[in-house]
């Protein structure tokens, strides 16, 4: 009796688990995963890339009050994904999903 064994790989969209590089900087990985990314980052480090977020760029007179009203989101849960950072037009923001 003859046993055949096939092997496969599982393909993901996106790694849940994202080691960093020595030299890469948050800025870089918030655009390769779409999640915030704290600044203290240093090589080593290991990123959870989960959650769902809307990337939104900052208009003139956007604040994180009249952002969270415009998607309907916790301004308290706002401020902490984006590390309370000052909002500025062109600014980038994260805004968790419901």
């Amino acid at each position: 009796m003859r046993i055949i064994y096939k092997m496969f790989t599982l393909v993901t969209d996106r790694n849940k688990y994202f080691r960093v590089k020595r030299g890469q900087r948050p800025k870089e990985l918030e655009d390769v995963f779409g999640v915030p990314v704290p600044d203290g980052v240093f090589a080593g480090m290991i990123i959870v890339a989960s959650g769902d977020y809307v990337r939104y760029t900052a208009e003139v007179g956007d604040t994180y009050r009249t952002v969270a009203l415009k998607f309907g989101a916790d301004e308290e849960l706002l401020r902490q994904t984006n590390g309370n950072k000052p909002v500025y037009p062109t600014c980038k923001l994260f805004v968790p999903c419901k």
